[in-house]
């Protein structure tokens, strides 16, 4: 087993967030791709069951990929981590097959449009998987593993998606399965022939006491990635077409949380061997992060009616507003993604797993809400206004931890 780097926040949040932004920029691109190439309507189909695999995504690791970087992070038991991680390897095959099957039935039994995906239920269960074990280098101190892996597989995939789409003539959406699926698998063996080398030998640690160390975790997860189930959601009380703006709103900027969400990952294993007295670094950074991306999100605010007709065409002008409400509610969602790791990090999660399920709910009862009245753009705001109250509640909890001098637990 391999030497474990120091922990330097800045060189790993610079690797980190400049991988993730190009690995952003290119799924973007494979995105907008797949919106020229379909209908609204298509789109809106699309994008709803593929928020529901998202969830069930991080429903089967049940919070294992967490529990590996702190461990690993803290350094107290690594058999534990190699445990983890097998454990890992057996809910990821479960989940697999699983989803291939259900989309195969559905296929059968309510629209042929399912078999389009069938190839994402093994690009589920491939990319997870890969992804948890390279948090084994990253709690090691480098990010560059990971980042490379991360950018490999989108490279890969666009490839791919591009020749399938352009010169096989393909349906769009099952191309993006197919170079999906591709990627993820070659993704998933370089993270096992890598990480393998460098993990302690297993102990025979029951799955039991594993996921009830990992569980609070899992429900921060599952409780934020639910929230993908808001294009569901909207189309089911406003129609596919509402949904198809929705989804355009919520999905193409969500690589616009790149940022936070990078320096997210980077602050839970490094506020891990820390409390309240020897923070302050850390928290200097997050409102330098979040003041920043706060002007940037109000300036794409501003241009987002010059750039929709442009780049989405005309057919997505019905998204404009429901863009420019997400773009402020981006703000608060970076400050929520900032914060939660932090008291993820000092041993808080209970109370972050709280937390994320309370603003899940108040966030899917707005958005299907306000898109039931209003469209799109009560469903956005909807979205905007779950963020603020996580934001508030976590901020709260974190001066209170540093006010009263609370120890890491």
């Amino acid at each position: 087993m391999s030497t474990t780097r120091r922990y330097r926040v800045g060189g790993q949040f610079a690797w980190v967030s400049g991988g993730r932004i190009l690995a952003a920029l290119i799924q973007a691109l494979i995105m907008l791709v797949l919106v020229r190439a379909v209908s609204p309507a298509e789109f809106g189909f699309f994008a709803a069951v593929y928020g529901v695999l998202t969830v069930v995504q991080t429903f089967f690791d049940f919070g294992l990929p967490t529990l590996v970087v702190r461990e690993r992070a803290k350094k107290a038991n690594p058999a534990l981590v190699t445990a983890a991680l097998h454990l890992n390897n057996g809910l990821s095959l479960a989940m697999g097959m699983m989803l291939v099957v259900v989309i195969g039935l559905l296929g059968f039994v309510v629209d042929p449009q399912f078999f389009l995906l069938l190839p994402l239920g093994v690009w589920a269960a491939a990319e997870r998987n890969a992804d948890a074990w390279l948090g084994v280098i990253f709690a090691d101190g480098d990010a560059r593993i990971n980042t490379t892996n991360l950018v490999s597989r989108r490279i890969g995939n666009l490839a791919l998606f591009s020749v399938l789409i352009f010169s096989t003539g393909i349906d769009p959406v099952l191309a993006f399965g197919v170079s999906s699926a591709v990627a993820a698998c070659a993704s998933w063996v370089f993270a096992h022939l890598y990480v393998r080398t460098r993990l302690a030998p297993a102990e025979r640690i029951s799955p039991t006491v594993l996921m009830r160390m990992s569980y609070p975790y899992w429900i921060n997860s599952v409780a934020t990635q639910a929230r993908n189930l808001d294009a569901t959601i909207i189309g089911f009380v406003a129609g596919t077409a509402q949904a198809g703006f929705y989804a355009a709103a919520a999905r193409l900027t969500s690589p616009l949380r790149i940022l936070p969400t990078s320096l997210a990952s980077v602050l839970l294993p490094a506020s891990a061997t820390r409390n309240s007295s020897n923070m302050r670094g850390l928290l200097r950074l997050v409102a330098y992060v979040v003041g920043g991306m706060a002007a940037f999100y109000l300036v794409l605010g501003l241009a987002v009616p010059f750039v929709v007709p442009v780049v989405l065409g005309e057919a997505y002008a019905g998204a404009i507003p429901a863009l420019q409400i997400t773009a402020v509610g981006l703000v608060f969602a970076a400050a929520a993604s900032l914060l939660g790791s932090l008291l993820q990090g000092v041993g808080l999660k209970h109370y972050v797993a709280g937390t994320a399920v309370l603003t899940t709910v108040v966030c899917l009862a707005g958005v299907g809400i306000g898109g039931f009245l209003w469209g799109a753009i009560g469903a956005a705001a909807g979205l905007a206004f779950s963020y603020l109250i996580q934001s508030i509640v976590l901020v709260t909890r974190l001066t209170t931890f540093i006010l009263r001098k609370e120890p890491n637990r």
